[in-house]
C-alpha cells in the first residue's frame, strides 16, 4: 500500500474546531451522566460554538448566528421536552422508567438559553463594530 496523502509545499493551518468539538461532546455527557449542570451546560456551549465555528469557517454558512441561534432554540426545546418527560407532565411508556430526564432536561435547556442569548449579544455586537468602522473613516 502507498501513502496517498499530499505533500505539498504550502503552508497548511490546522483548524481547532474538530477537536474543540470532540472536546464539547465529551464535557456535556460527563456532566449529564455525573449530575455536574456546569459541566454539562458548558460542554454544550462549547458544541454548538464549535460546530458554528467550524462550518463557518469552512464556508458552508455564510454567517454564524442564524445557526447558533438554532442550536439553542433546538436544545430549549428538547430539553424542555426532557423536562416535561422527567416531572410526569408528559407521559410516554417508554420514558417512564428512566431516572434523571428532569436534570439532564433543565442542563440542555439552560445551554440552549446560553447558546442563542450569546449568538445574539455576539451579533449586536459584531454589527455595532461595524458601524463605527464604517462610520469611523474619513476617507
Amino acid at each position: 500500500m502507498g501513502d496517498h496523502s499530499a505533500h505539498g509545499t504550502g503552508s497548511a493551518t490546522t483548524s481547532p474546531w474538530p477537536l474543540l468539538v470532540a472536546l464539547g461532546l465529551v464535557f456535556s455527557e460527563v456532566g449529564i451522566v455525573v449530575a455536574l449542570l456546569p459541566v454539562a451546560v458548558a460542554g454544550l456551549v462549547l458544541f454548538a460554538a464549535s460546530v458554528t465555528g467550524f462550518l463557518t469557517e469552512s464556508a458552508r454558512v455564510a454567517r454564524p448566528w442564524p445557526l447558533a441561534i438554532g442550536f439553542g432554540i433546538v436544545f430549549v426545546v428538547f430539553g424542555g421536552l426532557l423536562y416535561a418527560l422527567g416531572t410526569g407532565t408528559l407521559s410516554v411508556a417508554p420514558a417512564d422508567e428512566l431516572t434523571g430526564l428532569a436534570r439532564r432536561g433543565i442542563a440542555i435547556a439552560v445551554a440552549g438559553v446560553i447558546t442563542a442569548v450569546g449568538a445574539v449579544a455576539l451579533r449586536a455586537r459584531s454589527r455595532r463594530n461595524r458601524k463605527s468602522d464604517r462610520g469611523g473613516r474619513h476617507g
